[in-house]
């Protein structure tokens, strides 16, 4: 069912979208500088939105340039459906007795696919959903890391004087600000718990659209055994490829009688592949989400620290690893420990090693803190002392003391010459 005038536009922006998921592909990839993206997002807010927009453009596709119906009449099989009927049958269409519902008479219960004819414009719903952890992670930005984080990177491939610059630049950064990362940590695992909602949101929408058989789908097709006879596989049971379609006296278009036609949904067999496709690359998602919030979580447990912080020895180590890690986790934060977790995919483990060593040395971070010019008694260039404003003399009024604080009986009184005797 061709559309005029939709054959050559439709192709451009197929062409389009395929050209563009190229270019990702080719694309070098790019490490995460934001403090608040990673891994587990990007797999959110980019592959699976691409994912979805591929399904959707598959699907929408199919409708403007297939016959995505084919209707015959029960009553007579050689009169052509006038395109009305039709019209509805994309709409209603149903199937009757399938799976656990044979038992209940001669013909089942019937199961309308009111799917069929909008559900690649769910898929672009859920695509714009896919991207609302990047939307979350852009407004938790912290300005300052993430600068370092982009230096760090665009420099990753240097070996020269350079890299201890900046070793240096990152050991001032951490000493300076010590134990005021956890407001980072906690927006990055909010993120990936908003990403972990929209997995479960997906799947609860899925289910729903598909009258409960979404979410039991890829176990319950495996292993893919299909039925061209009787089509009672899952698969076929999900997406009928044959159903039926009745008109009666409320459709107001068959002049009081029913019309009863057989239909074949030939976009179903396409249906059946992108959502299997896509149930099995929700069920991956959202397990490796699960386990990465359940490794950041991880980060408050001491041993597990020393795992993520530990590399392997160098060469001019002199002391141990563990023993090095240890007296800089003993100081730290879960966000400080967070932050060096990102940092040391950007330094080599000589170089990391000696970022730890700089942070593990109280002497070093003495003299970063010292280095800060805090004047706590001076007070110098005559700045008044804020904490003891409440005892300081208070400034002249409008009106001079003398006028109200005439001696008289009892204390100080107002000015008595102007009383009556």
């Amino acid at each position: 069912m061709v559309m005029p005038g939709q054959s050559g536009r439709s192709f451009d922006i197929i062409r389009q979208i395929v050209g563009n998921v190229v270019n990702i592909f080719n694309k070098r990839a790019t490490p995460c500088t934001a403090p608040c993206d990673g891994m587990i997002l990007k797999m959110h807010y980019q592959w699976t939105f691409w994912v979805l927009l591929g399904g959707f453009s598959a699907i929408w596709y199919s409708w403007y340039h297939r016959d995505v119906i084919t209707c015959a009449s029960h009553f007579n099989a050689e009169t052509q459906v006038r395109l009305d009927y039709i019209n509805i049958c994309l709409s209603y269409p149903f199937v009757e007795g399938v799976g656990e519902d044979l038992e209940e008479g001669e013909e089942g219960q019937r199961r309308y696919l009111l799917f069929y004819r909008w559900i690649h414009w769910a898929l672009l719903l859920l695509a714009g959903f896919y991207y609302l952890p990047r939307k979350i992670s852009k407004t938790s930005e912290n300005s300052k890391v993430k600068k370092l984080l982009e230096d760090l990177a665009v420099n990753a491939h240097r070996y020269d004087g350079l890299e201890r610059e900046l070793v240096d630049r990152t050991a001032k950064y951490i000493a300076y600000n010590l134990k005021t990362h956890n407001g980072l940590y906690y927006k990055y695992v909010t993120c990936n718990l908003a990403a972990l909602m929209v997995d479960i949101f997906t799947f609860q929408f899925l289910d729903f659209m598909f009258q409960g058989r979404f979410m039991q789908y890829g176990f319950q097709a495996f292993p893919f055994n299909r039925d061209p006879l009787l089509f009672t596989d899952y698969m076929s049971e999900m997406f009928p490829p044959f159903a039926n379609c009745e008109l009666h006296n409320e459709v107001q278009l068959t002049n009081k009688r029913i019309e009863r036609l057989g239909c074949h949904l030939t976009v179903m067999e396409l249906y059946e592949k992108v959502f299997l496709v896509l149930w099995v690359w929700l069920i991956v998602m959202t397990a490796m989400t699960v386990g990465y919030l359940i490794f950041l979580a991880l980060m408050w447990v001491p041993w597990a620290r020393l795992l993520m912080l530990r590399i392997a020895k160098p060469v001019n180590a002199k002391d141990t690893i563990r023993n090095t890690v240890c007296s800089i986790v003993s100081t730290c934060k879960v966000g400080d420990v967070y932050l060096l977790y990102r940092l040391k995919q950007h330094f080599s483990h000589a170089r990391y090693y000696e970022l730890l060593t700089r942070l593990s040395d109280p002497e070093f971070l003495r003299t970063m803190l010292d280095s800060v010019a805090i004047d706590h008694h001076g007070h110098k260039g005559g700045q008044q002392d804020l904490r003891q404003r409440k005892n300081n003399a208070k400034p002249p009024g409008k009106f001079q003391d003398v006028l109200f604080n005439t001696p008289g009986e009892g204390g100080y009184l107002p000015n008595s010459s102007i009383l009556v005797e």
